[in-house]
């Protein structure tokens, strides 16, 4: 699908900017603060624990966390692609489609790994390990909804001409800035 964007549709009014700019950043630095405590708690009780996982406790499988991994990347790579020809007033619908999709499709691994977790006896009552597990997923596939709100959004505006490049990109920050979470979530949660 090709759209006629006029200069001042890619560009928006410098106002328009400004403030779009200005409530990403609150937005991010919000969000960040939010992981940096919850990841900064984490820390903090993993190493002062002798043994970790806690004893009784086995380890999380990584197949479901390497799955949901892939398909977070892909949905970058993917919102990339829009935004790359959206700023050539080329946009590509299909693109957007496709990361929403796969954002979709990572709340399904997520619902997939919480059911493994449980088949396994892990519960988020089971103590500190089950209970760190299931908050950092639980938050993040928040966010994940949040994003794909947004891009239901972003997706809304542009078929009404209304959406300008500046929100095209802070919608990018967000979704971009959620796959970077996860990335550290599997590194230091399931990976080591």
């Amino acid at each position: 699908m090709s759209n006629e964007f006029t200069a001042d549709t890619l560009n928006g009014t410098i106002k328009e900017q400004y403030v779009s700019n200005i409530s990403m950043i609150v937005t991010l630095v919000s969000f960040t603060m939010l992981f940096a405590t919850m990841f900064l708690g984490y820390a903090l009780y993993r190493l002062t624990s002798e043994t970790w996982p806690p004893m009784g406790m086995e380890s999380v499988s990584l197949g479901l966390p390497i799955l949901s991994t892939v398909i977070i990347a892909l949905s970058s790579i993917s919102f990339c692609m829009y935004e790359r020809s959206y700023a050539k007033s080329d946009a590509q619908s299909s693109w957007l489609w496709a990361t929403s999709a796969f954002g979709t499709l990572f709340l399904v691994s997520q619902l997939m790994l919480w059911s493994s977790l449980q088949a396994s006896g892990l519960y988020a009552s089971s103590g500190i390990f089950g209970s760190i597990i299931y908050a950092f997923t639980w938050v993040h596939s928040a966010h994940i909804l949040m994003g794909l709100g947004a891009l239901a959004w972003l997706g809304l505006r542009i078929k009404r001409k209304k959406a300008i490049l500046m929100t095209v990109k802070n919608v990018g920050k967000f979704w971009h800035f959620l796959g970077i979470v996860w990335l550290i979530m599997f590194i230091t949660i399931f990976a080591i």
